[in-house]
């Protein structure tokens, strides 16, 4: 397992990839679903967060904080959708990132959750914080 020093993979040590967690499958949702769909969903699938995709792209993720601040804001999670709420433009690694870097990736841009996406750009995957903690702790040993 690679050696966790600083935040830096050690020489020597082996390599973790996103590949090697595995991520989550990614939940998807159109931008024009109901929160209140999203949030079934995300209860049903056990998901923490959920990609919106547009015409085959990724456009943003709605997590459980965009749902609380939808729910904080009195927002009728009914008739709001995915596309109200949603980060937009939201961080995205490939199955090849080694982890240590993903979660360097994670702490600099201040989000839990990162879409896993393939050569295309394509959501496949979701790594969340507690993810990351649960492979770097284990490594760190």
């Amino acid at each position: 397992m690679t050696k966790v020093d600083g935040g830096r993979a050690q020489p020597g040590g082996d390599r973790v990839t996103v590949r090697d967690l595995p991520p989550r499958p990614a939940l998807v949702v159109d931008p024009q679903t109901s929160l209140a769909e999203v949030a079934r969903r995300m209860r049903l699938e056990d998901s923490d967060a959920a990609a919106v995709v547009a015409g085959g792209r990724l456009v943003g993720i709605v997590t459980e904080r965009n749902l609380v601040g939808v729910i904080a804001d009195g927002i009728d999670a009914g008739e709001a959708t995915a596309e109200l709420s949603m980060s937009r433009d939201p961080a995205t690694v490939t199955p090849d990132e080694e982890v240590v870097l993903v979660a360097v990736k994670m702490v600099a841009l201040g989000v839990r959750h990162v879409t896993v996406v393939d050569e295309n750009e394509h959501p496949i995957g979701l790594v969340s914080a507690r993810d990351l903690v649960t492979v770097l702790d284990r490594s760190a040993v």
